[in-house]
C-alpha cells in the first residue's frame, strides 16, 4: 500500500494528535484526587486543546488558499482517516494501561511525562516526513517538529520551576505557557506562506 499525504494531511494529522492529547490529559486528571495535580493535567489538556484548534484553523485557511480537500481514497483507509495516523503516536495507546497515570505522580513526575510524550510526537513526525507527498508537505512536518520541539523547551523550563519549588503550584504557569503556545499558530502561519 503506497501513503502519500499532502499538507493538508499532515495538518489533519496534527490536529487529530493534537485531539487524542488533549483527551488523553483529560483521562490522566480523572485519576488525581488532590486539585493541584488534576489541575496541571487540566492545563495540559486545554493546552494541546488551544493547539487543534489552531491545526484546524490553519488547514482551513490552507484550503481556501489553495482550494486543496483531504485525500479519499476508497482503496487506501489510513491515507483516507487522519485518526489511523494520529493513532499511532504516544497517545494513541488508550488501551495502554501501563501508559496512563496511576493517579500517585507527583507534579515533577507529570511535567517530565508530558515531555516524553511529546519528545514521542517529535519522533513520530519524523516518521510521518517518510510519507510526506511532495517538498511543501516535509516543509510542514518540519514546522510541525519545530512546533513540538517548542513544547519541549516551554515543559522543561516549568520542569525546572516545579522542581525549584518547595509546595508552590505550577499550574498558572502553564496556563500563561499554553497562552504562548498557542501563539506558535502565528508561526505555523508564517510558515504556510512559504509553500
Amino acid at each position: 500500500m503506497d501513503l502519500c499525504f499532502s499538507v493538508f494531511d499532515v495538518m489533519e494529522i496534527a490536529e487529530e494528535v493534537e485531539h487524542k492529547a488533549a483527551r488523553f490529559c483529560l483521562k490522566a486528571a480523572e485519576r488525581f484526587a488532590d486539585w493541584e495535580r488534576r489541575n496541571m493535567y487540566y492545563n495540559l489538556a486545554s493546552w494541546r486543546a488551544k493547539h487543534q484548534q489552531a491545526w484546524a484553523r490553519i488547514r482551513q485557511e490552507y484550503s481556501e488558499k489553495t482550494g486543496e480537500l483531504g485525500t479519499f481514497d476508497p482503496d487506501n483507509y489510513v491515507v483516507s482517516n487522519p485518526q489511523v495516523m494520529a493513532g499511532l503516536s504516544c497517545f494513541g495507546t488508550d488501551a495502554n494501561p501501563h501508559g496512563q497515570p496511576t493517579g500517585r505522580e507527583t507534579r515533577s513526575q507529570i511535567v517530565r511525562d508530558a515531555i516524553r510524550r511529546s519528545e514521542g510526537v517529535v519522533i513520530f513526525y519524523h516518521g510521518l516526513k517518510e510519507f510526506a507527498c511532495d517538498p511543501a508537505s516535509r516543509g510542514m512536518i518540519d514546522t510541525m517538529v519545530d512546533e513540538e520541539n517548542r513544547h519541549v523547551r516551554l515543559l522543561n523550563r516549568l520542569l525546572d520551576r516545579v522542581q525549584g519549588s518547595a509546595g508552590g503550584y505550577a499550574g498558572p504557569a502553564l496556563a500563561h505557557r499554553a497562552g504562548e503556545a498557542g501563539a506558535g499558530g502565528s508561526a505555523v502561519s508564517h510558515a504556510l506562506q512559504h509553500h
